[in-house]
């Protein structure tokens, strides 16, 4: 073990997510598309897909999406009509779990 120190790390606040920013679980089904591409479907909450070029896409559209619709409620303070429990994906789909951040 060395005896030199460790130098100070550097101001993680900025890394830091405050308690009291909701996390929410964005449960995405993606599949590929008979003519090319994927679909990527949110499985806990209604209403929520898009079809892209690739999953990278597919992923980086239906984030926003979930977040935007899941602020609605939240800034509203209605519930949120999660799918419990979800359906169960498709036979060529594969589960993608997203933590949200609002």
């Amino acid at each position: 073990m060395s005896d030199e120190k460790q130098s100070a790390p550097e101001d993680l606040s900025k890394h830091v997510i405050p308690a009291d920013v909701p996390v929410f679980n964005c449960l995405v089904y993606v599949g590929p598309l008979p003519d090319g591409g994927v679909r990527a479907r949110v499985a806990n909450l209604a209403g929520l897909q898009v079809d892209a070029s690739n999953e990278r896409q597919a992923l980086s559209r239906i984030v926003p999406a979930f977040k935007q619709r899941v602020s609605e409620f939240v800034n509203a303070r209605s519930a949120i009509p999660w799918i419990e429990p979800p359906p169960d994906p498709e036979p060529a789909e594969q589960t993608r779990f997203i933590p949200v951040h609002l």
